[in-house]
């Protein structure tokens, strides 16, 4: 089981320029009409994240995020027990990254 870290939207970049893998988990009553400047590998809301343990990459860093926080945190915990990488998820989601701007 690898171990899961909160990363902020500055520190993205160099996690994605390592490998990392970025996945949206946000659901479907989550409104994907936000402005997100943040580009996903992958769109895989959280209630279907068991779909991901067969074709996931274990060796690579993953980074979840979401529209709050919540749901990212709760994808990384799970994928941390699949993983030798560390599970990252964007720390206030998609809402913090707002609030920075």
């Amino acid at each position: 089981m690898s171990e899961t870290i909160e990363v902020y939207i500055g520190e993205l970049q160099s996690l994605v320029s390592q490998g990392a893998l970025v996945i949206d988990v946000r659901e479907a009553e989550d409104s994907r009409e936000e402005d997100c400047e943040i580009a996903s590998d992958v769109k895989l809301p959280l209630s279907r994240l068991s779909e991901l343990s067969s074709r996931l990459d274990t060796t690579k860093p993953v980074i979840f995020y979401c529209r709050s926080g919540m749901r990212s945190f709760q994808a990384a915990e799970i994928v941390a027990r699949w993983t030798q990488k560390p599970a990252y998820y964007l720390c206030g989601g998609l809402l913090s990254v707002k609030l920075d701007s």
